[in-house]
């Protein structure tokens, strides 16, 4: 990914399922913060959606302790049998006539693919950064992933949270050690950097309480315990 054009849409949820994407994105070789010493933000932890285009989904933030936060993000895709071409989500109130007028399953709203992440937050140069983990990854030896993603925490309005992604491919992290130190010093004297992050923002918006259930029976289409 260029400096140029450093949008990162849905992709980044889709990465685990299409990993070519991995080169298109401004992936991070280290991570960012030490998830031991971390704690959440319970005004994170819940379920949000992302907006854009058809790269629509739910992420739910799930603490897993008091550091980290299991992430879950499930892609919101149209039924086998459904026509939803009378549908169009561009905002929280398209979303919401969405999820009141369209059954979830084949005739309506499903889910096929899924995909999780340890989650975990730490300050650097008075900003709020999030690194997620892919989970599911492994290279026939180890559980460790080749790649993190890091993002930058803001909180324009209430229940909305954009996150910028730190751009792997800044100059500077080129000058340095790949280690988690070296990037951490990267980021802190650049943090008002522009160039360091993503242009586009993942605009989460979070799922109001009497929504929460199409999101379950959404879920429950990808995740059984049964």
């Amino acid at each position: 990914m260029t400096p140029s054009s450093r949008s990162i849409s849905g992709a980044v949820l889709m990465l685990m399922i299409i990993p070519v994407i991995i080169g298109l994105l401004a992936c991070m070789p280290v991570p960012i913060g030490n998830p031991e010493r971390s704690r959440i933000d319970p005004g994170i932890s819940g379920v949000w959606v992302f907006l854009n285009d058809s790269d629509d989904a739910f992420y739910a933030f799930e603490p897993y302790d008091k550091r980290t936060w299991l992430l879950t993000g499930i892609p919101i895709e149209e039924g086998d049998e459904a026509d939803l071409s009378d549908y169009e989500v561009e905002d929280y109130a398209d979303l919401e006539r969405l999820m009141e007028t369209v059954n979830v399953g084949d005739d309506g709203v499903t889910a096929t693919e899924i995909v999780m992440y340890k989650a975990w937050q730490t300050r650097l140069g008075g900003k709020w950064f999030m690194t997620w983990e892919p989970k599911g990854v492994f290279d026939g030896e180890k559980f460790t992933p080749e790649v993190w993603f890091v993002f930058r925490i803001d909180k324009p309005e209430k229940d909305v949270v954009d996150l910028y992604m730190v751009n792997g491919e800044f100059a500077a992290f080129k000058e340095v050690e790949e280690t988690r130190r070296a990037y951490e010093r990267v980021i802190k004297k650049n943090v008002k950097n522009d160039k360091l992050y993503s242009d586009d923002p993942i605009r989460l918006t979070r799922v109001k309480a009497e929504h929460l259930g199409f999101f379950e029976d959404l879920a429950d289409e990808i995740i059984s315990f049964e």
